[in-house]
């Protein structure tokens, strides 16, 4: 968690500014879609989400995510492939999309409630975030749309995802992490 590296004055500047560059980052990056192995998508929208969480803390996480949604909502095309609108909050979608606040807020209250922080201890929080995503956004839609594939299978397919996007969240805080330490011992 590195929001003690931020010291803007007035506080409130912190949370406006750095929530509108994440909630900008993930407009920018959330309509992207990734193959990997073939025919699986990945999606950096539930990453993003959790990433700035990890990196800023629980509110501005919070703050970023619900802006993001909010544009999405209002028509902009920043959901996965484009998409937008209020309807995708209750479709098949709606859990992961109402998960992405829950779980950023949640991975950034931890975070920062941490008194020896490390990198490791990022990757598992990055880790849980998307887990919790994916938990409650399956859960929602699984009770909308009737599926016979198990829990387990629908994890193990998304699990090789989730890692990737774990990895690349791991080695952005890391790189986070090294550029704030340079610039305070600069200082």
């Amino acid at each position: 968690m590195f929001q003690k590296h931020l010291n803007l004055s007035p506080p409130w500047l912190e949370w406006a500014g750095m929530g509108l560059l994440g909630a900008g980052l993930m407009c920018w990056m959330g309509p992207q879609v990734w193959m990997f192995q073939g025919n699986l998508p990945i999606t950096p929208q539930s990453l993003l989400m959790v990433l700035w969480g990890v990196l800023w803390g629980g509110p501005i996480g919070l703050l970023a995510s619900a802006l993001y949604l909010i544009a999405g909502g209002l028509g902009l095309p920043v959901f996965a492939d484009g998409a937008h609108g209020w309807e995708h909050f209750m479709g098949t979608t709606g859990g992961f999309l109402l998960a992405f606040p829950i779980a950023s807020w949640v991975v950034g209250t931890l975070a920062s409630s941490l008194t020896r922080w490390k990198y490791g201890t990022a990757t598992l929080l990055l880790l849980g975030g998307q887990g919790l995503i994916v938990g409650l956004g399956l859960l929602w839609q699984r009770g909308i749309v009737p599926v016979e594939t198990s829990w387990m299978d629908t994890l193990a397919r998304l699990m090789p995802a989730i890692l990737v996007k774990t990895a690349l969240g791991a080695i952005v805080v890391v790189f986070v992490g090294r550029l704030l330490t340079k610039h305070e011992v600069e200082s």
